[in-house]
């Protein structure tokens, strides 16, 4: 028997509690205490682990459980430390598991998210009874950050036929709609189209009409 030591771990009126040793080898062992009327308490379950850092881990955990506590305890009265000791490991191995694994998931997605949040991508909208549009979207966002109307659908197709090829140049694109807004970008992009249907023109390789750059491929 023991006189109970001070800590959060033995507040309330529970009989059964978890205990982190002390000293060189105490640090290293986790317990299930069984508390007394009388202020005293005794083990009914203990483990001696590697390292002060693993008892830590596994006290964290069994003190996260408070209501398993009592099953704990009770169990190990009934079919021994040994046997207790064993399903109260295998619970906590399962854990560990359980954990490793949802951090290996919110990593998994946190890098996917950095992904999508570098890719920027292009698309074209035929709303029914709305004007045609373009627009351009991060990855991680669900709406376009950037959105260009047009009266008819061959207005659209001609800077269509100019963006699709300036993908490596969509990052600036944003920066620039983030310093200095939409109408900004929108003269930004006709300025490009116009100067390369000049040079692709002057070159002879314009497929003329509405949309000169309709054949071309980019640089």
């Amino acid at each position: 028997m023991a006189d109970l030591l001070a800590g959060d771990a033995f507040a309330g009126t529970t009989t059964y509690v978890p205990n982190l040793g002390s000293g060189e080898l105490g640090g290293r062992t986790v317990e299930i205490l069984r508390r007394h009327l009388d202020g005293q308490a005794h083990s009914v379950w203990a483990v001696t682990l590697e390292t002060p850092k693993a008892a830590r881990a596994l006290h964290a955990w069994m003190t996260a459980n408070p209501t398993c506590w009592s099953f704990w305890g009770r169990l190990a009265l009934r079919v021994g430390p040994e046997a207790a000791g064993q399903l109260i490991m295998k619970a906590a191995a399962e854990h560990e598991r359980g954990r490793i694994e949802r951090e290996r998931e919110q990593r998994a997605a946190a890098k996917e998210q950095a992904r999508l949040a570098r890719q920027i991508t292009l698309y074209y909208y035929d709303p029914k009874k709305k004007p045609p549009s373009l627009g351009l979207e991060r990855g991680n966002e669900d709406r376009p950050f950037f959105r260009m109307t047009f009266t008819e659908k061959w207005e659209r197709d001609r800077v269509l036929d100019w963006l699709t090829h300036r993908r490596e140049l969509f990052a600036e694109m944003e920066e620039l709609w983030s310093e200095h807004g939409s109408l900004a970008l929108e003269r930004h992009i006709l300025a490009g189209m116009r100067e390369t249907e000049r040079d692709v023109k002057a070159r002879g390789l314009s497929a003329g009409g509405r949309r000169p750059l309709r054949f071309w491929r980019g640089e």
